[in-house]
């Protein structure tokens, strides 16, 4: 039997205990996401469009619906300028004073890779990342958007050298973790064959006169040259290739410089080049997620044509709003890392079955492409990594 004086003591045991915290970021009617990106800089309309036309397009269209188990998302985003000291201060304004839930795909190897650290120490969830860097393969906290540098190497690699035969590779490279994981990779890739680069050259973050550079490329006699760049070297790489009439070298972008947009910077002199996408074709492809995503582009945001990278935000804001339905109605952290660890198979409609696994990669294939006329041509069908 229950005593009033035991009621008392419950009671007052009740009122000091400490109240349950509540998981940063999750309230009763939002979710608060953030992340930091470049809106200005040289990869100025990636950062947009994975963002603002990728990300939140998709996440719009889930607030329409109703949110996640009646929770809106809200999204926070700061400009870093592809600089990481200012990605660092970014990312810890938006966990101290935005008090986001996680962080959702900011862009760039340097900026990102210089946030790590924090995050991890933190145990604030990275999702879905825009860079290439291995160094965020298999962390607990983070879970990986584009394809790595080393399974893109593998890919371009086994499909050059051992399907067509290639013997000569150059590769011109920016002298920073994005171009440097690449280079690595082409040199262990290259290896299993017996082979060697001929010659790399790099170009330091913010120049854009490569001139020097393709000179001692052309010197070199490769016959497939990477790019490994941001857009506007990359650019000024193949028209100064045109300008002084190097026709006897295959140039071949990686995954990340792999879209129209920027290829189309150097206008004619894109004109044969070869590379890896990681994603459909926006425009034209019959995929039922991607002619969704086309639907939902032309509901929301008429005046923005489809392309890669927005595409590369919608299905980035598809998997988290997949992660926190499974989560449930109590959504934290380490729900939310359960429940992404648990999809298998999953079907988006846009890429390949997804399954994650241990080593959070989301993405491991790509497709061989060439422009022909401005556009992207598929030489092959999905390409595998493992």
């Amino acid at each position: 039997m229950i005593t009033r004086a035991m009621l008392l003591l419950l009671l007052a045991v009740t009122l000091s205990a400490p109240p349950v915290a509540a998981q940063q970021g999750v309230g009763e009617t939002e979710i608060v996401l953030g992340g930091s990106n470049s809106f200005s800089g040289p990869l100025a309309f990636t950062g947009e469009q994975i963002t603002k036309f990728g990300v939140d397009l998709y996440l719009r269209v889930v607030n329409d619906a109703g949110g996640i188990h009646g929770r809106k998302i809200r999204t926070v985003y700061y400009d870093d300028g592809y600089r990481p000291q200012n990605a660092v201060a970014n990312t810890k304004k938006l966990v101290e004073q935005d008090r986001v839930f996680a962080i959702i795909i900011p862009q760039g190897s340097p900026p990102v890779v210089a946030t790590l650290e924090y995050l991890e120490e933190n145990k604030v969830p990275l999702l879905f990342p825009y860079q290439s860097s291995p160094v965020t393969r298999a962390r607990r906290y983070v879970f990986q958007g584009m394809t790595l540098s080393d399974r893109s190497s593998k890919m371009m690699i086994d499909y050059l050298a051992g399907q067509r035969k290639y013997k000569k590779f150059a590769v011109l490279y920016q002298d920073d973790e994005y171009g440097k994981s690449f280079l690595t990779a082409f040199e262990k890739d290259l290896g299993r064959f017996g082979l060697k680069l001929v010659a790399a050259e790099s170009v330091k973050r913010e120049v854009t006169d490569v001139s020097a550079q393709i000179a001692k490329l052309q010197a070199a006699k490769p016959e497939v040259t990477f790019l490994v760049l941001v857009p506007g070297p990359a650019a000024q790489a193949l028209r100064e290739r045109q300008k002084i009439g190097w026709t006897d070298t295959l140039m071949v972008s990686t995954g990340p410089l792999t879209d129209e947009r920027y290829l189309a910077l150097a206008t004619d002199a894109a004109e044969g080049v070869e590379g890896l996408s990681l994603w459909p074709d926006p425009v034209i492809s019959d995929l039922p997620g991607v002619r969704l995503y086309r639907e939902h582009m032309q509901r929301y945001f008429p005046k923005n044509e489809p392309n890669r990278y927005s595409l590369a935000g919608y299905f980035a804001g598809m998997l988290f709003v997949e992660g926190a339905k499974r989560a449930g109605r109590n959504l934290t952290r380490e729900s939310l890392i359960a429940a992404l660890e648990s999809v298998k198979g999953f079907e988006s409609g846009i890429l390949p079955p997804l399954t994650i696994g241990p080593d959070h990669e989301t993405q491991k294939q790509g497709l061989w492409v060439r422009v022909e006329k401005g556009r992207f041509k598929p030489l092959t069908d999905w390409l595998k990594s493992e």
